[in-house]
């Protein structure tokens, strides 16, 4: 399950990445210098290539990239990333540091990971970015100039196919596209993603749901999107972001998780910058930045497709009864649980909205979002021998079919 979850990891990065590819090299076009500078910056790694070619036009042909690097959450495992050919055109000196590239088209990147629960592979033959933003990060750059240089910034990014290779079953895509409007000085502005119909084979849901449970709902394969989208907010010394993110199962349900926060210091990324070196982050250097962060909402949405219903008779039979005698003494059994909430009014409101979902059941929305932003400083000072009062102040609600 972990190297699950690992793949899935380094699927975001690869789609992250691939308008951010860098390279190292003696000599360099400006822009070549800045993304490697960037890249150095982050991943704190040098890729090599077997030639680099800058066209009449200015464009520039990077060819054989490779680079190699430590797996993310895994000490002893090795990540490798190989761009057969990168072209860059319409690039432009816009000034002050950034640069402007019309198109930037990848030819087979491959990304391979290799640790001790095992290995996998990502291939993606064909990618590209329209209108991408690269901002070079100067010798000593302030956490303004580090939150920049990390943010993959174009107005339009697209793959081909994309196939992840493991444990000897494919999983695949058939695309990623990203869109983004804002301002290319800061990075601020509005996006959409969505990773469209990515397929979990037969053999590969039987493996990982050994029980048969997935199959006997009648799901032996699985397929489902994952699309989102988001504003950043970028001022001098503050930043606050707005998103919500979709994973949407074919004939199963639709998962929606949001959130908005703002006044997060700039400061702040520098000092996570700073804690890729460290065993363990300095929690003196870090509280007194995240204390003052305000939360503006957190939300869960489940939107039912037909699993439910798939799912009660199962439940019902676990519990030993029929599905009209467990949906009957659903809301009773959650009433009896929350009941150490002390909060009668939020029990009430949830037991309502479980009895509405199961009896006709379309979408169940647990909402937090309080009157006012809520700063972490207050979130930690909530008074955990009175849930009842910190659900108040947190504004948390539950909602259905709505």
């Amino acid at each position: 399950m972990r190297l699950v979850k690992r793949s899935a990891l380094v699927l975001i990065l690869a789609t992250s990445l691939a308008g951010a590819t860098s390279v190292w090299a003696a000599e360099e076009p400006p822009l070549v210098s800045a993304i490697l500078k960037n890249w150095e910056t982050q991943l704190q790694v040098k890729p090599t290539y077997k030639a680099v070619t800058t066209g009449s036009d200015g464009s520039v042909v990077i060819d054989g990239l490779s680079a190699n690097m430590q797996a993310p959450g895994e000490d002893e495992g090795k990540m490798s990333l190989n761009v057969a050919k990168v072209t860059l055109s319409g690039i432009t000196d816009k000034g002050n540091g950034l640069f402007e590239v019309a198109a930037a088209e990848y030819n087979d990147t491959t990304i391979e990971v290799g640790s001790r629960e095992g290995s996998f592979t990502i291939s993606v033959p064909k990618s590209s970015a329209e209108y991408w933003y690269v901002k070079a990060l100067g010798d000593n750059p302030s956490p303004t100039d580090l939150l920049r240089a990390s943010m993959n910034v174009a107005k339009k990014m697209s793959s081909g196919q994309m196939t992840l290779a493991a444990g000897g079953h494919n999983f695949t895509a058939d695309g990623y596209e990203m869109t983004w409007d804002g301002d290319p000085v800061t990075g601020a502005g509005k996006s959409d993603f969505k990773i469209s119909n990515i397929t979990v084979p037969e053999a590969a849901v039987a493996a990982l749901d050994t029980s048969g449970t997935l199959k006997q709902l009648g799901y032996s394969s699985l397929s489902f999107d994952i699309g989102g989208n988001g504003t950043m907010d970028i001022g001098s010394d503050k930043m606050g972001f707005d998103f919500d993110i979709a994973y949407a199962g074919k004939d199963m349900a639709t998962l929606k998780i949001g959130a908005g926060a703002g006044e997060i210091p700039l400061a702040l990324v520098g000092q996570l910058q700073k804690m890729k070196d460290e065993a363990q982050p300095d929690p003196n250097a870090l509280m007194p930045l995240v204390q003052g962060i305000q939360v503006n909402r957190v939300t869960i949405r489940f939107e039912d497709k037909s699993i439910t219903k798939k799912v009660l008779p199962l439940l019902a039979a676990m519990q030993g009864m029929d599905e009209a005698t467990m949906v009957a003494n659903a809301g009773a059994m959650l009433q009896l649980g929350l009941a150490e909430l002390k909060n009668p009014a939020f029990t009430q409101k949830a037991v309502e909205a479980v009895n509405a979902y199961l009896k006709d059941p379309r979408s169940l929305t647990i909402l937090a979002k309080p009157a006012q932003p809520i700063t972490v400083q207050q979130i930690m000072a909530l008074d955990p021998n009175n849930p009842g009062a910190a659900l108040d102040q947190l504004g948390v609600s539950i909602s259905a079919n709505d």
